[in-house]
């Protein structure tokens, strides 16, 4: 995934602190509507393998691996733990309303299991690919 960005300082270690402009769900259409109010500026902290310095406009690349891998996480798990509850529930032949409730367990479950574990994940990484045209 890229997205343009502008080199605000130098970090140590060969890093750049970049200000990317967040999108919006829209697609910025200059305020039209009610969601261009969430559009901001974020500042992400990306590899400058291509030394550039402050006030440069930069195209930066994340991997986007870890965004799906992130969205899996959030929406299957608990789904998946859900499932796993009423399979368990079923099992064990309790009747329809301790089943429902070994169904709601199991997506407790995957909910904290989904906390746990996306508090243990590295943000993106970022690296800066070129300059803007």
């Amino acid at each position: 995934m890229t997205q343009n960005g502008v080199v605000t300082k130098l970090l140590d270690g060969g890093r750049a602190e970049v200000a990317v402009e967040r999108g919006t769900a829209c697609g910025g259409c200059g305020g039209g509507c009610e969601t261009c109010v969430y559009a901001s500026r974020l500042t992400v902290d990306a590899e400058n393998a291509v030394f550039a310095r402050p006030g440069d406009r930069v195209v930066l690349e994340s991997g986007s691996g870890g965004v799906l891998g992130a969205a899996l996480l959030v929406y299957m798990l608990p789904v998946a733990t859900f499932f796993a509850g009423y399979a368990v529930g079923a099992a064990l032949r309790l009747p329809q309303g301790p089943c429902v409730l070994t169904s709601l367990a199991g997506l407790a479950v995957g909910v904290v299991l989904t906390a746990v574990i996306g508090r243990r994940k590295q943000a993106p990484r970022f690296r800066i690919t070129g300059f803007q045209r």
